[in-house]
């Protein structure tokens, strides 16, 4: 008679989506060892006959991260034998997006972190509603007075939309964390790439338009400093 320490079923630690898993038993006399199914999340069983490699009282294979890419509980079936008996048994592991198992304080936190982000994204543009969009005009329409605050405003814009990423990334993080289902944080995680893609253009437009319209002004400012108060559209 012999002893393999898989007898039953086994829950090893959370592991993480898409990687390569270590499989490790453990033997007292068995000759040989061999994985005989991956069952995935969804129950389907996919069957493999791999012989495991043996060292002392220790048997390993490494399983391919291609049996990893659902969220959920994933099991191995191992059967292992001393050459007239057998003993079966099963390995399986929760995984998940970051491969560890998420306590309630980091839940919390990522939950809590989303919400400031949120709430600094809403103040950001009630700050941007205080601020002159344009320079001052008097009852003519002519502009009297060059206003550079309103040039703030294209920077509060740069840095809503950068804050913007950071919480589709983030709520992508916390859909693949919590969701067993990843449509929605695979759509959040397309949407980051995306808007990450095309930032460069987006910061470029808003530094011309920053340097451009403040060379007008600047222009502008030589004119009313001489007391000419063109009908500008600035």
């Amino acid at each position: 008679m012999f002893a393999v320490l898989l007898i039953g079923t086994i829950s090893a630690q959370p592991h993480k989506q898409s990687t390569d898993y270590d499989l490790i038993i453990s033997s007292n006399n068995a000759t040989l060892c061999n994985m005989s199914y991956v069952k995935i999340p969804d129950n389907t069983k996919i069957i493999y006959n791999y012989v495991l490699t043996k060292d002392g009282q220790t048997f390993s294979a490494t399983v391919t991260s291609g049996n990893f890419t659902n969220i959920g509980e994933t099991c191995m079936g191992i059967t292992c034998t001393d050459g007239s008996q057998y003993e079966v048994g099963s390995v399986c592991t929760e995984v998940n997006y970051f491969g560890q198992e998420l306590s309630s304080s980091q839940s919390t936190l990522y939950v809590a972190l989303l919400g400031i982000l949120i709430l600094i994204f809403i103040a950001t543009f009630i700050g941007m509603g205080h601020l002159p969009k344009a320079n001052e005009r008097d009852e003519q329409g002519r502009i009297f007075q060059i206003n550079y605050l309103k040039y703030l405003r294209l920077v509060l814009w740069l840095f809503a939309y950068f804050l913007f990423i950071a919480i589709i990334f983030l709520s992508s993080n916390i859909a693949f964390a919590f969701l067993s289902e990843q449509m929605f944080g695979k759509l959040l995680f397309s949407i980051f790439g995306i808007l990450l893609a095309v930032s460069p253009v987006v910061v470029i437009l808003i530094l011309i338009s920053f340097f451009v319209g403040f060379y007008h002004d600047k222009e502008f400012q030589k004119l009313l400093n001489r007391g000419i108060f063109p009908g500008g559209n600035l």
